[in-house]
């Protein structure tokens, strides 16, 4: 079989600049290419411009013109020679487009954005889902109106390998959503098997796909609200005989040894503001016994990006005097209740211990059964421009 750039070339060839068929003109989706011995399903969208420009990705890869007493569609390319050539139109309507050139097939599918837009916005497919799978590797898909979606793939110890973008659109008629990049996993056409709020399920010629929605958006467990750290240096004495709940090392790397990823909901507030800008804090703890070391791999998932932040380390000579690890050491500091505090990853029994890194005001709970996991976090700070710094962490997930 030729490549599937000459079959694009076949079926662009339909059109023309003064073409009696309007039904040419517009972008399209290329939905299978038919040979004698295969079928193919590339999925990928080709734009036949009026002038008798062709366009995919934006870039001018052909000239088309459409022979209306011939039923046929010349193409020209400076750019490929396999776009150049004659295709028959087989079958045209206002959705769906056939040609044939050299025994190959190509059936290309009408897209309306603006009907595309409305269908995703009435879906229930908007944010963030993790794939379930059985590898090592985290695999997030972020889909956005009106038709984007990234998916990121991210490794067993936390380093992110890939970020694929592209399109996507659903037809609740069909309920069948299509996607449209170079995922092999989710590229093509697949049907919804089931759907709740924080859950779906699609088949994929056969193969299910499950995904589930990030715990960030259950607001019925936690809301942000600005909780103003009201006290200062003087409220400390200059020497205190108090320790951090998890002062013993050994402690901390058994506990931990037991846990593979924290995910953290971060909510930072807008300068003049009482409003909050959220992201996930994901870390991917790896524990070397002989080392007697503590390393974690942290991401900021945005809703753009996925980004790989600084890495946390203890061992050796390194934040050993850090009793607060991973979170910053403080000093002075002081332990003032014990507290059961209920957060998106559940209920714990916390030690609320308030301190000071530099000038910066922070606030912890520290889990008091699992040493080195943080169920909340408040840090408040003046910056430089004399606006309040104030952002919360409050854990999402551990396994």
């Amino acid at each position: 079989m030729k490549k599937l750039v000459i079959t694009l070339i076949i079926i662009l060839c339909s059109f023309s600049i003064k073409a009696q068929n309007p039904n040419l003109v517009g972008s399209w989706l290329i939905t299978k290419v038919e040979s004698a011995n295969n079928t193919e399903h590339p999925f990928k969208i080709i734009e036949f411009a009026k002038g008798g420009k062709t366009l995919m990705k934006g870039k001018l890869v052909a000239i088309w013109r459409y022979n209306s007493k011939r039923n046929e569609i010349k193409m020209r390319s400076n750019v490929e020679v396999d776009f150049n050539g004659i295709s028959k139109i087989v079958s045209s309507t206002n959705k769906e487009l056939v040609l044939e050139k050299e025994g190959i097939s190509t059936t290309y599918l009408k897209l309306n954005f603006n009907e595309i837009a409305k269908e995703n916005a009435e879906s229930k497919f908007i944010g963030t889902w993790t794939i379930v799978n059985d590898f090592e590797d985290t695999q997030l898909l972020k889909m956005e109106l009106p038709d984007t979606f990234s998916f990121s793939t991210i490794s067993s110890i936390g380093k992110l390998k890939s970020t694929i973008n592209g399109t996507w659109m659903y037809n609740s008629k069909e309920k069948a959503i299509t996607f449209i990049g170079e995922s092999k996993l989710l590229r093509g056409k697949s049907f919804l098997k089931e759907q709740s709020e924080n859950t779906f399920i699609l088949n994929k010629s056969g193969k299910e796909i499950t995904a589930k929605k990030e715990k960030i958006a259950a607001k019925d467990i936690s809301s942000t609200s600005l909780e103003r750290l009201t006290f200062n240096i003087n409220n400390f004495p200059a020497r205190s005989n108090e320790s951090s709940p998890w002062s013993d090392f050994d402690s901390l790397l058994v506990k931990l040894e037991h846990v593979n990823y924290l995910k953290y909901k971060r909510s930072m507030l807008i300068p003049s503001t009482k409003s909050f800008k959220e992201d996930i804090l994901l870390s991917k703890i790896t524990i070397n016994k002989e080392r007697k070391s503590i390393t974690l791999d942290n991401l900021i998932i945005t809703e753009k990006d996925t980004l790989k932040d600084t890495e946390s380390f203890k061992g050796g000579l390194l934040n050993m005097k850090n009793d607060f690890f991973p979170q910053e050491d403080l000093g002075p500091f002081r332990v003032i209740a014990t507290e059961t505090i209920k957060v998106f990853a559940g209920e714990f029994k916390c030690k609320v211990v308030e301190g000071f890194y530099g000038e910066a005001k922070l606030k912890y709970w520290m889990i008091i059964d699992k040493p080195g996991v943080y169920a909340k976090v408040i840090r408040e700070n003046i910056n430089i421009f004399d606006k309040l710094d104030y952002q919360i962490l409050e854990l999402i997930e551990l396994k």
